[in-house]
């Protein structure tokens, strides 16, 4: 496959992948990696999702406004009981496909992901990374984590 190709490809799987093409949001994630695997995609990045702990990502995000801080979770958790943090960017999980395009400008930025307990953030983490970014962390445990942390 010429690169074009091949990248077209991993981005037609991620983008399926996404949009729900999966039994779970862990499957639709292990297939936007496999499916740019199968398109001859280097992903060696893939696997290099972060993980920072509440107390560390406080210290992270205070310490690089650069960074983006995706919130993966449906608007009803957003502004449910948990809240969210201060200056992140909402795009629920079902929609990253179709709207990261609005994140490309942190492809080389960090990226800390969030979501409610770690998993629907890990699940983009992955699919980030699939798609070339580079500085992707998820927030182990989720805005749980962080509200226990203290605020």
């Amino acid at each position: 496959m010429s690169g074009s190709l091949q990248h077209w490809a991993a981005a037609l799987g991620l983008s399926l992948a996404l949009a729900g093409c999966g039994n779970s949001s862990t499957d639709r994630a292990d297939n936007a990696v496999s499916g740019a695997v199968r398109a001859g995609v280097n992903t060696m990045h893939a696997a290099s999702v972060g993980h920072l702990r509440a107390a560390e990502a406080r210290d992270f995000i205070a310490a690089h406004p650069e960074a983006l801080v995706l919130d993966v979770r449906e608007e009803s958790e957003w502004n449910g009981e948990l809240g969210h943090i201060e200056g992140a960017r909402r795009i629920p999980l079902g929609e990253l496909a179709a709207r990261i395009g609005e994140i490309e400008a942190w492809k080389d930025r960090p990226v800390v992901v969030v979501c409610a307990v770690g998993a629907r953030s890990m699940d983009a983490g992955r699919a980030l990374a699939a798609a070339g970014f580079q500085q992707v962390m998820n927030l182990e445990g989720g805005m749980v984590a962080w509200r226990q942390s203290g605020e």
